[in-house]
């Protein structure tokens, strides 16, 4: 029996699949469909390793035919360009076989030891597709942002949470410094409690006053693409806390970062909406037992979830002693970092004299178990006395 695409998602479903798993599987589908030039509804009868091999290999450059507009109501450039190439990264590729090797596996197609290696793309070294997001970038983004942006950003930095995760929360989700990341939202399916700082809460609660406004301004922006059908109709009664989909805040985010830094790499800016996901987990474990910085990431193994037993109350009293770390902008964050520098240089000048005090008894050590002259000592007791004059 053969599995046709929508089958497969019906499948996908059963499993307890989210939705935007299931449609993004379809999405990989429908490409390798396009990339055979057959529909959709008849891919499951041209399976082969030989046009997935064929497929791989198209990914990794393709045409963009700029006559054609990303947008279908963008206006047409009036001047031709020749075409572009761009090229697929390496994970992009590797994700997109991964999906098809088990939608062909689950149609019984076979393969063999070398095919297998071939498909599966082994994971390569990407070497300078990233920096860490640095402090000071964060400091002039929260400057030139608004209320919204501030409020996500700050979100971000507080609970690590994934921006696929921020974008479905709702307001009911948050109470206090807690808020509730729900299973059925959560990658994997493995939600959980994360914290909010001071500071983060306090850019909540200014977003939270001008939420309203924020939607009736942006829904009088959006409401001719509305009526076209170029932009999804916002959802009846919205509930979400940012009301803003996964795309909005990535915009949001890249836009900032382009105004502050730019840097780009080869396949994407240098600095990505993830790298708050890495700022927390870089910067939290400096004040954080690393237990409770994985365990608030969500990104424990099983032997953790199973072991690692600590009350809610308790990790949540840990967070707060050591969340300034995680201040962008509240002077506690400076405060701690100086003090932490002076600490440091203090313990770097006391390790220096440490060793001075130790190489001076290594050296009147040696000097006890030399038999001296006369002579030896008058030349000793002379350097010594030159050197204390200098």
């Amino acid at each position: 029996m053969k599995y046709t695409v929508d089958g497969y998602c019906t499948i996908l479903r059963a499993a307890k699949r989210s939705e935007s798993t299931v449609q993004g599987y379809r999405k990989i589908l429908k490409s390798y469909a396009d990339f055979l030039k057959v529909p959709l509804e008849e891919v499951h009868n041209h399976l082969s390793v030989s046009n997935l091999l064929k497929y791989a290999d198209s990914r990794k450059t393709f045409v963009i035919d700029p006559s054609k507009p990303k947008f279908p109501n963008a206006k047409k450039k009036s001047t031709p360009s020749a075409n572009i190439r761009i090229g697929c990264s390496p994970s992009g590729i590797r994700s997109n076989l991964s999906i098809l090797h088990r939608y062909f596996a689950l149609n019984g197609v076979k393969f063999d030891e070398l095919e297998y290696n071939a498909v599966k793309h082994p994971r390569e070294r990407e070497e300078g597709t990233e920096k860490p997001l640095e402090l000071s970038s964060l400091q002039k983004m929260m400057d030139l942002t608004d209320p919204h942006g501030k409020a996500i950003i700050s979100f971000l930095i507080s609970t690590g949470c994934r921006a696929g995760e921020v974008c479905k929360l709702l307001l009911s989700d948050v109470n206090g410094d807690v808020v509730t990341i729900r299973n059925e939202i959560a990658k994997g399916k493995h939600g959980g409690k994360v914290y909010l700082t001071a500071e983060a809460r306090e850019y909540l609660d200014l977003w939270l006053k001008d939420r309203d406004d924020y939607m009736r301004i942006a829904d009088a922006r959006t409401k001719p693409f509305v009526k076209k059908g170029t932009a999804p109709p916002r959802p009846v009664n919205d509930q979400r806390l940012f009301v803003s989909s996964y795309t909005s805040l990535h915009g949001i985010f890249s836009r900032l970062y382009d105004k502050v830094d730019g840097e780009k790499g080869k396949y994407h800016a240098m600095c990505t909406i993830h790298s708050c996901r890495k700022y927390f987990r870089t910067n939290a474990a400096r004040s954080m037992h690393p237990d409770l910085v994985t365990n608030l990431m969500r990104q424990t193994g099983y032997l953790d979830n199973i072991y690692v037993r600590v009350p809610e109350e308790q990790k949540r009293e840990e967070f707060h002693k050591g969340e300034a770390a995680l201040y962008i902008t509240r002077a506690d964050h400076r405060v701690q970092g100086s003090k932490l520098d002076d600490l440091q240089r203090l313990n770097t000048s006391l390790m220096d004299r440490l060793q001075q005090l130790e190489q001076k008894q290594r050296a009147i050590e040696t000097l006890d178990t030399v038999q001296l002259s006369d002579a030896d000592r008058d030349a000793i007791a002379k350097k010594i006395f030159e050197l204390q004059k200098k």
